[in-house]
This record gives structure tokens, sequence and C-alpha cells, in this order.
């Protein structure tokens, strides 16, 4: 048996739970996914309250889920080394809560044991690219669009978490971050991808005004979205993080990112 969840805190606690009740293999969701073979389970779909007592009956609680002060602070950390650039990201934190659930959030906060010690990090390198990227990505301003414009690349999956930054500190702007491939929008508080040879790059070409129209076109706009950013269920910090340091935006050209790698 299967149980698929998304790339959120709240899904990934139950798709633990229901991995350990149901005997359950826990897979990221992807899409176009179909398991022909194998019984599924949807943890965004299953009774979380139900699930946990089930859990707690048969194999005992866990003490962060019973204690709000250290929810909060777990479910800050899975959501950072969730956004961690490895294909073993997710496994890491399953093993993590297999330790919590055998010896208690202590474990891991005092990082006891090598997985804990290996998220902690994980956490601290992404939390560190992202205060990186407020500090120093430069934007151009293209006021005729109301638009900000900057380049830059990351090495975490953070890209959501910093354009949805800039649009708090540039309301009623659409926010692009282009890299070597594609533009990355963030437009109505929606992420979008496209290939960056079909964005405005240049200042006054005569399509962008075209251009930032289309994206006003839902049918366009629902063609657009970035998977890779449809995480479900958002933790309840989510909004505090990216709405640190709310200050105006200096739109400059000479610096990008990149400079500061």
């Amino acid at each position: 048996m299967l149980v698929l969840f998304s790339a959120s805190p709240r899904s990934i606690i139950t798709a633990y739970l229901a991995s350990r009740i149901h005997h359950a293999k826990p897979i990221e969701k992807a899409r176009s996914q179909k398991c022909f073979f194998e019984e599924t389970l949807d943890a965004d779909a299953l009774d979380y309250n139900e699930l946990y007592s089930e859990h707690r009956e048969s194999r005992g609680g866990l003490d962060f889920l019973e204690n709000p002060k250290l929810f909060e602070i777990l479910e800050d950390e899975m959501f950072w080394a969730s956004r961690f650039n490895a294909r073993d990201r997710f496994q890491l934190i399953f093993r993590v809560l297999e330790l919590i659930e055998t010896r208690g959030t202590k474990a891991y906060l005092s990082q006891e044991a090598p997985e804990a010690k290996e998220m902690k990090d994980r956490v601290r390198r992404v939390t560190a690219e992202f205060r990186r990227a407020k500090d120093f990505l430069a934007f151009r301003e293209d006021q005729d669009n109301r638009a900000i414009v900057a380049r830059g690349t990351f090495e975490h999956r953070i890209l959501d978490l910093v354009l949805r930054h800039f649009a708090r500190r540039k309301p009623g702007y659409s926010v692009a971050i282009l890299d070597e491939e594609h533009a990355h929008i963030c437009r109505n508080d929606e992420k979008l991808v496209d290939a960056v040879d079909r964005f405005p790059t240049r200042k006054g070409r005569k399509d962008a005004k075209r251009y930032w129209l289309l994206l006003s076109d839902i049918r366009y706009t629902n063609s657009h979205k970035d998977p890779d950013y449809d995480v479900g269920e958002l933790p309840e910090n989510y909004w505090k993080w990216v709405s640190e340091d709310t200050r105006e935006i200096a739109t400059t050209g000479t610096r990008t990112l990149d400079d500061f790698a």
C-alpha cells in the first residue's frame, strides 16, 4: 500500500501516521501520477484527528502533536527541510519523525542522532539562502507594466518564498526572477513559469505590454502555473516568513543574486 502526500508539513505528518497504522509506504504526489498495481491512500483526504487517535491508541502519541509550542517548532523545521534540494529530503524527514516517535522531540532538538544533525544542517542552509536572496537580489523596475525584474538562481526550492516576499515589498506589482532557462513570475499571488526567451527582458520592448496583458488571461495563467510550488496547505508561519522586512525595494540594475553565490 502507498500513502500519497503533498509537500506541506501537515500532509507529511498525516502520511507518516498513515504509514505506521496501515504499513504503507509514503510517496510524494506527482503530476499525472497513476498507481495501477498498488492500493493508495491520499494523505490530504484522510481525517487527521481520527488517524492520530488510532495511532495514539495502538502505538502511543508523539509529543510535538500534543504540545502547540513544539508543533510550531517542528512544523517550521519540516517546512524548511522539505525545501532542501535533494532527492531524499522527505525520506530524511520521515526518519526524523521515527526518531521523535521513539525518543521524543528533545532527541531531535538536541541532535542526538545523525538524521537529526543532517536535518538541522539542511534547515540552516535553506534559511541562509533565503536571507541572502532577501538581502542581495537586485531588481529593475518596469513602471509601464508595473513589474520588477531580477536575475538569479537558487540552490534550494525557495523560489516561491522569494517571489512572494518581494511581492509584499512592492504591492500592486508583478515580480519576475529570471534564470538561464525560465522566467518565474508572481502575479496576483499566482506562481507562474515561462520560457525566458519569451519574456520581454529588454527595457522598452514593444511587445512587453502585450505579454503582461496576456498574463491577465485566466486560461493563459492556468496553463503556466508552476507545479513545483503547488504545495497544498501552507504552514501557520508561512506569511510571517515571507513578510519579514517589507521596506520599499531599491531597484537597480547593477547586481544579481549570482554575484553573491
